[in-house]
């Protein structure tokens, strides 16, 4: 059982944190602009929900960093097909 949890990643509400459980992370909130983030086109609701979010809010930060993921996401798809 340890060995599995080791293999798995966290699970995040928009992806996965891919950091290795023996590296320590004290950040909550900042994992989409972290390098151990990823995600798939499973989250891409979330992902534009998130996006949309950030655009009525006027937080253009928050929002070209949805839209950089959602692009991401959608690449990976197109290409997948």
């Amino acid at each position: 059982m340890a060995r599995l949890r080791r293999e798995h990643h966290r699970l995040l509400g928009n992806g996965y944190c891919t950091r290795p459980p023996e590296l320590d992370c004290a950040f909550e909130s900042v994992c989409e602009t972290c390098a151990f983030f990823q995600t798939s086109i499973q989250f891409r609701p979330t992902l534009q929900a998130q996006h949309d979010d950030a655009q009525v809010k006027g937080q253009t930060h928050r929002t070209d960093l949805f839209t950089s993921l959602l692009g991401r996401v959608d690449q990976v798809d197109q290409d997948a097909s």
